[in-house]
This record gives structure tokens, C-alpha cells and sequence, in this order.
């Protein structure tokens, strides 16, 4: 398929000042208008997309990502109650041990969003069911951001006991579809093997309690991206935001919603959800 991406623009500014985006809550006394809330610039660039459907050559561990056929008992709808999201927090925890016969797994964060534009006073982080609008721009959480989160996620006997030789910690989320079918905005996977580490840019995303550092990325004509046409919510993405194992092995996925040129017109406008989990393995 070819479509576009939203790529960190490559530019002196960022060799002075660090790329930053200010979230600012609903409940915020700051007047956004009078302030500068990014200095982010993209550049947008054609791309080919790849499909992995039937591609027995992508694997999470050298790729960075995968499909699995998972059918959910519990897949959510936006404005869900809270109860049945840790249902299906707890049953994508299961999930993941079984692929990665874990010793331990904790799902520790998820998202639910809608291809549909978000107005400020409607966004507060700490709501449990906010919907977000799809994220922009090629991008995947910074290695600088995994050692407060695991600290955040594990208590002090889970660090005594993993924090040692022979454990590897990974960072996985579990992307699907709320809808039956995904057309309208799905999501793109870049290949870790085709990415240079110099067309990652540490950006700053500034929230009202905490402070994220996340990469995006620059544009390079050597990066491989996937996708999975018709995606189904039975067909749940697995993809690596962290490994701490280094070695031939994927340690990350860039990725980002796109066009798709080959949606129908009436396709409804995308919703998914997903969630991230710490999940630690014996090496």
C-alpha cells in the first residue's frame, strides 16, 4: 500500500533545543493560547507500507512485532465501565504469559482511542475511559523513560527478585480493533531491523503531573513498514516498546496510524484499544 507518514522534521533547532509537546488537562489555569505548546515540525513523506498477512518471515523477536489470533471475551467499547477493562486487562495479561511463558506479566497502562478530533476541555489523563484521538507522527517510548516506569510497576521484593542476571524485561503492547474490522487508520509497523538509531529524536511530552520522554522518528528511505490489511479484533498486534535483552534481537517498534488508500468511503472512522505490559521471562 502506499500512503504517508509524519516524520520529526530534520532541523537545526533540535541540535539547540529538545523537541517538546505540552498536554495541558482540562482543568488546566494555563491560557494555551498565550503559550508555545510544541516545537515540533513534521515532514511528510511517501511510503510503502507492506502487508504481513501470511508473512511467515516476521517475528516480534527479530522484527520488533507480530499478529496473533486472539479471540476476546471481553473487548471493550469506548465509554466501557471499569470493571470490564480489567477484565480485559487481566485476560490480555494471560495472553502474553502464554506467548512468552513469563514468570511474571502486569499489564500496567492502556489506551482507547477514535480517529476523531479531541478539544482540550475534554482531556483529562487521569479519566480511566478518556478516548484519545490516533496519535501522530512515527514515534515509541525512549529507553530513559523504562527504568522510573519498572520502578513504578514493580514493588520492592518484585525488584529483588527480578533485578537479576538471567531475567529479560520487555515492554509489550497489544494493539486491536474495537470494531469487527479496522480500514479507516490503521496502524503501521516499522521493521527494527531497517532502522538506523540515528533517526531517533528523544522528545519531551509534558503532562500536568509527570514527564514522558518518547523517540519520534526521522525520516530514513531504508525503513521497512508493515501492516495488516482487514485487520480483524480477533488479530491483536503484539509489538515490542522495550527489550532489555541486546543482541541480534528486536529492542523496539516505531510506529503510527496512516491512510489507507484502499479503505471504502463508508468504512467507520477507527477505534481500538491497547495495552501495555511489563512482562519479565527467564533468558
Amino acid at each position: 500500500m502506499q500512503t504517508t507518514i509524519d516524520f520529526i522534521a530534520d532541523i537545526p533547532l533540535y541540535s539547540e533545543e529538545k523537541p517538546f509537546f505540552l498536554h495541558p488537562s482540562a482543568t488546566s489555569k494555563v491560557g494555551v493560547d498565550a503559550i508555545n505548546t510544541t516545537n515540533v515540525e513534521w515532514e511528510n513523506k511517501p511510503v510503502t507500507v507492506r502487508s504481513m498477512r501470511n508473512d511467515n518471515d516476521i517475528s516480534l523477536e527479530r522484527n520488533g512485532f507480530c499478529y496473533v489470533e486472539h479471540e476476546s471475551k471481553y473487548v471493550p467499547s469506548l465509554g466501557v465501565d471499569t470493571e470490564l477493562m480489567k477484565k480485559y486487562r487481566a485476560e490480555n495479561e494471560e495472553l502474553l504469559r502464554s506467548f512468552f511463558k513469563a514468570d511474571f506479566v502486569h499489564c500496567y497502562d492502556y489506551k482507547m482511542r477514535k480517529n476523531a478530533p479531541m478539544a482540550l476541555e475534554n482531556y483529562d489523563p487521569s479519566d480511566p475511559l478518556l478516548v484519545e484521538q490516533v496519535a501522530v507522527g512515527a514515534h515509541d517510548i525512549s529507553l530513559d523513560t523504562v527504568p522510573r516506569l519498572l520502578k513504578n510497576v514493580l514493588n520492592e521484593e518484585q525488584l529483588q527478585t527480578f533485578f537479576q542476571p538471567g531475567y529479560r524485561f520487555r515492554l509489550i503492547n497489544t494493539w486491536r480493533p474495537i470494531l469487527p474490522q479496522c480500514e479507516d487508520r490503521p496502524l503501521a509497523l516499522c521493521d527494527y531491523s531497517s532502522i538506523d538509531v540515528n533517526d531517533l529524536v528523544a522528545t519531551d511530552r509534558v503532562y500536568p503531573d509527570w514527564t514522558q520522554e518518547i523517540y519520534y522518528l526521522k525520516y530514513n528511505k531504508d525503513q521497512q513498514w508493515y501492516w495488516l490489511p482487514n485487520q480483524r479484533s480477533n488479530e491483536p498486534f503484539l509489538f515490542l516498546t522495550y527489550d532489555s535483552h541486546s543482541g541480534s534481537n528486536a529492542r523496539y517498534c516505531p510506529h503510527v496510524s496512516v491512510e489507507n488508500s484502499m479503505a471504502i468511503p463508508q468504512a467507520p472512522p477507527r477505534e481500538s484499544v491497547e495495552t501495555r505490559t511489563l512482562v519479565i521471562t527467564k533468558l
